[in-house]
């Protein structure tokens, strides 16, 4: 009964690690018999974190650009330049807030379609 007992657990936790892979993507096709399989695709790799870092950039430079265009750049600089005085956190932010090529790009852009 033991044995029986282990077989039955063993092939459990190989359906539920079949069904996990399955439902990170599959491919379905006909075999030999004429039966309906669906396969694990192979070669995907977890996007979650990187896709998420992107993002976050992302919003991050378009915050900035329109922050920049709404406000114009004379006073922009001037309050990042006051954040640079600040404790440590406020010195961080005023770098991330600096303003770089794309945050200027995208404040052109919002202004010109405002225009």
């Amino acid at each position: 009964m033991d044995d029986a007992l282990r077989d039955f657990d063993r092939r459990a936790n190989a359906v539920r690690k079949n069904h996990a892979r399955l439902a990170r993507g599959y491919v379905t096709k006909i075999n030999k018999n004429g039966l309906i399989e669906h396969r694990p695709r192979r070669g995907r790799k977890a996007r979650g974190p990187v896709r998420l870092v992107l993002y976050l950039i992302l919003s991050l430079l378009a915050f900035k650009g329109f922050l920049l265009s709404e406000l114009g750049a004379e006073d922009y600089l001037a309050r990042v330049a006051t954040l640079s005085q600040g404790t440590t956190v406020e010195r961080v932010g005023s770098v991330l807030m600096s303003v770089d090529p794309a945050t200027q790009w995208i404040a052109d852009a919002v202004t010109l379609v405002r225009s």
